[in-house]
């Protein structure tokens, strides 16, 4: 499978992209400082641009099968990060000929079916006090996707730790715990990638 994947340069995105190496996938990685991957492969492709680049979005969408974004903010960075790949996602995927999309969200942001518990709430109350941008750009994100006539699949964690691949739980909110690792992130979105699992729909995911 051909994947075109944003954030390979973060925690998350670099399990991704090894993952995705390992189960012998092409991947195009669009990086603003590609010098981060220290990375060499025959089937690694880095294109170095922003998401706001249209010429470079444009570049890592060529030949792909599916897009795969674990973007998310970082310190001093934009606080409408997500809601940009997902406009440009929306605007050039289409024209790439590529359909389905694949994109990591926090378990802050609500789907229609969830059932939040008290602790949830806690959670989502805590996030709209100490985080509000990074919630609003979350949620806008994740409507603009939903509205949208991809084969898309939003999926939606909560706190991430450094660890292992483990056991999955997946589900609304409410049915899914407070933590899960990194790696198992990783494994799930590639495994709803090659699968063609999760379409249309938004799991939360937990250990």
């Amino acid at each position: 499978m051909n994947i075109a994947l944003l954030g390979g340069t973060g925690r998350t995105g670099r399990l991704i992209l090894d993952l995705a190496l390992e189960r012998g996938h092409t991947v195009q990685v669009l990086a603003r400082s590609p010098e981060k991957l220290n990375k060499r492969s025959p089937a690694l492709m880095v294109v170095q641009g922003e998401i706001t680049d249209n010429t470079a979005m444009s570049q890592v969408l060529t030949g792909t099968e599916v897009v795969i974004s674990a973007l998310g903010p970082v310190k001093g960075g934009s606080k409408t990060v997500m809601t940009d790949a997902a406009t440009q996602l929306l605007d050039l995927m289409p024209r790439a000929g590529v359909r389905r999309l694949i994109t990591l969200t926090g378990a802050g942001v609500p789907h229609p079916g969830d059932q939040p518990k008290l602790i949830d709430n806690v959670f989502r109350t805590l996030l709209k006090v100490m985080q509000a941008d990074v919630l609003r750009d979350s949620v806008a994100h994740a409507d603009l996707i939903r509205a949208s006539t991809l084969d898309w699949t939003i999926v939606r964690a909560p706190m991430l730790q450094d660890g292992p691949i483990t056991p999955i739980k997946s589900g609304p909110v409410g049915h899914t715990g407070p933590r899960v690792t990194r790696a198992s992130v990783a494994a799930f979105m590639l495994d709803a990638a090659e699968a063609s699992t999760s379409i249309r729909q938004a799991p939360a995911v937990s250990n």
